[in-house]
């Protein structure tokens, strides 16, 4: 007899590459998780069947998914986003919501859940560091072009059912075809593959763009850390590295602030060696504090 999926839990993937270390990032995240959130604490993570793995990290994710790691060849190879379009399939839970692994918690956000859960898929809001909804990101011109939703996969609830079904189906024939696709919603053949792309699409031809804004409009949100979409004069528009601009640091609670201004949101940081080994063992101390062994 199948035992029952679990209610509700967080669904990351963790491909490292090019010296990213994504599935230390996302252990950092579960470890967040347990130490900020009062309700749903889970986290899953899918990995490359031949990805090493940890014996240290185990015990902090609800599940390890290992899948093969086979890529369409139009996708750019130092990125692993085309994975996203099967969460749907892999995700272990009932209710889910998709995270990036360069990501972490803050404060308990427990009450989204409920919000979230009236409608079928809910797309997140990105924000600033001060809390500002992300009005211009350079990154997305193609997108604005043609009108697509300003929603993101970085914090992104679905519920298991027909709707998300559909929706994750079409990403995945979009994978089939992404030039075709390219060229019937763009007008041009050559957008380069994006998760975020790939959703937005999905969302369109599935009828669902009002519908994933949810029905509490900027909930949930996240800061989207990106230098070139915090409104900085001066900063290239692909500029991801922040900590030129602003002063951070962590308190002895491992709360952040930036600027002085004290991060709430789950909060999306990038850069790469944002989670360092002291970072890391500050966490681990933390949740063994807290709950015990992680």
């Amino acid at each position: 007899m199948t035992s029952p999926r679990p209610r509700r839990g967080y669904l990351t993937h963790a491909f490292n590459h090019d010296g990213a270390d994504y599935l230390r990032m996302a252990y950092c995240l579960a470890l967040s998780l347990r130490l900020t959130q009062s309700a749903v604490r889970g986290l899953s993570v899918i990995v490359p069947e031949s990805q090493p793995f940890p014996a240290r990290y185990r015990d902090a994710f609800d599940h390890v998914i290992a899948i093969p790691d086979e890529r369409p060849a139009f996708v750019d190879r130092s990125w692993r986003v085309d994975n996203y379009v099967r969460m749907y399939d892999l995700s272990p839970y009932e209710e889910s919501v998709t995270v990036d692994a360069d990501t972490l918690f803050f404060d308990d956000v427990s009450s989204w859940w409920d919000v979230m859960a009236q409608a079928d898929v809910v797309g997140g809001t990105a924000v600033t560091y001060r809390g500002d909804v992300v009005v211009n990101n350079p990154l997305r011109k193609e997108l604005y072009r043609v009108g697509l939703p300003d929603l993101h996969n970085g914090f992104f609830y679905f519920r298991r059912g027909p709707v998300a079904e559909r929706l994750f189906a079409t990403m995945s024939g979009y994978l089939k075809d992404w030039e075709g696709t390219c060229e019937r919603h763009f007008g041009r053949p050559d957008v380069p593959f994006s998760s975020d792309s790939a959703l937005l699409l999905a969302l369109r031809d599935n009828g669902l763009e009002s519908a994933a804004a949810g029905p509490r409009p900027g909930t949930p949100r996240f800061v989207h850390m990106k230098a070139c979409v915090q409104g900085w004069v001066g900063v290239p528009e692909s500029a991801r590295e922040w900590r030129p601009y602003v002063h951070h640091a962590f308190d002895d609670g491992l709360r952040l602030r930036i600027d002085g201004v004290r991060i709430g949101d789950p909060f999306h940081y990038h850069v790469r060696d944002f989670v360092s080994e002291e970072l890391l063992r500050a966490y681990e101390a933390a949740v063994e504090a807290r709950h015990g062994a992680a």
